[in-house]
């Protein structure tokens, strides 16, 4: 074959390689009208769910940078527009209004604080851009009528309550101990833990109330002493939790489990020590015996040098959610997307439970499950740490709340 044929037969394919390339993009483009899929990371960054937000961003990062390295969404690249709330709730709107408005978000996921979800989630309702709740437990954030803002992590303080309970049925406990702080999120674990605990038969139960930012509670947990609780249930005091445990420890208390709610092992083995490995117990979202959670958690070390707790993994299925909606419906337009997400199931192996919803947003097959951090050698998904987490118990199914209006 001469030279000069060569040639032009290698161009050809050049140019028709090149041409398909482009119409690939082209028509990638076309399906979503766009070149870029903007999601909202509004998390806290500064105050005190700082570390919360940290791991949530990270986890927001992780997948962003796993969709964009297999070729984003439909061609499209996936982008983070982030903001720290500061935990602040006029913050917190501003930034929501200018993620919606000016950036035009598909999506804004990270809220961690009641109080922030619950202006956010009047913002999203009138924005009709899609919230998504990390935390944010309050029971009176959704409404009958909310249709924008989803829980994904923490479903609302009355069935965390039935969690507990049915923790304290099934294994057996006598005699349980409660603290909650004066706010809503402890008001409505006390009334729930109250109504249910009583209801056990031969269980006896104390529930001790302390202001939001009491620092010794001492005077309570000798109140609870004479009780010699087997349980204590500190799941409505969260800022609390670790020095309330390390206290108890200290007086001599001999319970078996100090139960926390979603908080990062970090924050709580910064607040007890080692003297808590085997008794902190916390409410988790994530499936840590599920193989494809220890994959994706010696990657996470490896890229953000941390563990890969329950707001990490929050962050990182939500975006990953998000993604999945944007590619089923060909579209970016928020409605869409949360049209579809209300109406359709979203399963990860290492979540604990299907993220489908109800008409309005509440987690529609909560499996909630405790998680004990207990010494041991936890490997390549948390190098040089003397701790592991460990599934306690995993609750019967949990019907999901229902708003009172």
């Amino acid at each position: 074959m001469k030279r000069s044929v060569l040639v032009a037969i290698v161009a050809v394919i050049v140019v028709a390689a090149v041409a398909a390339s482009a119409g690939f993009l082209f028509l990638s483009q076309q399906s979503l009208g766009v070149s870029e899929v903007k999601i909202g990371a509004l998390v806290p960054l500064t105050g005190p769910f700082a570390v919360y937000g940290a791991y949530t961003l990270d986890g927001m990062r992780f997948a962003v940078e796993e969709i964009n390295a297999r070729g984003g969404v439909l061609g499209a690249r996936v982008v983070l527009v982030e903001a720290d709330e500061k935990n602040d709730a006029k913050e917190a709107v501003a930034i929501f209004k200018r993620m919606a408005e000016v950036d035009r978000v598909t999506a804004v996921v990270g809220t961690i604080s009641s109080g922030i979800g619950a202006v956010l989630s009047a913002e999203a309702e009138q924005a009709k851009v899609p919230l998504f709740l990390v935390a944010a437990g309050s029971h009176t954030i959704l409404t009958k009528e909310s249709r924008y803002t989803f829980r994904t992590c923490l479903p609302p303080a009355p069935t965390n309550g039935e969690l507990l309970a049915n923790f304290v049925r099934d294994k057996g406990y006598k005699r349980v101990g409660v603290v909650i702080a004066s706010y809503e999120w402890g008001f409505a674990i006390r009334d729930v833990l109250d109504q249910r605990l009583k209801q056990l038969q031969g269980v006896q139960y104390q529930i001790e109330e302390t202001p939001l930012g009491e620092t010794d509670f001492t005077t309570v947990l000798r109140k609870l002493q004479p009780l010699q609780p087997e349980v204590m249930i500190l799941t409505g005091h969260p800022p609390g939790f670790p020095t309330i445990t390390k206290q108890a420890i200290e007086l001599g208390f001999q319970s078996a489990y100090y139960i926390a709610s979603v908080q990062p092992p970090e924050l709580m083995l910064r607040g007890v020590g080692d003297i808590g490995l085997g008794k902190l117990v916390t409410t988790t979202c994530v499936n840590s015996e599920a193989p494809e959670y220890r994959q994706l958690a010696e990657k996470f070390y490896q890229k953000y040098g941390k563990f890969f707790d329950h707001n990490a993994v929050t962050g990182y299925v939500t975006v990953m959610m998000i993604a999945d909606a944007v590619e089923k419906t060909k579209s970016v337009d928020p409605v869409t997307v949360a049209n579809h997400i209300r109406t359709s199931e979203y399963n990860s192996p290492i979540f604990a439970w299907p993220l489908s919803y109800t008409e309005w947003g509440e987690i529609k097959k909560p499996a909630m499950r405790l998680a004990v951090i207990k010494q041991g050698n936890p490997g390549n998904i948390n190098p040089g740490a003397n701790w592991v987490i460990e599934t306690l118990y995993v609750s019967p199914p949990v019907q999901p709340y229902v708003p009172e209006k």
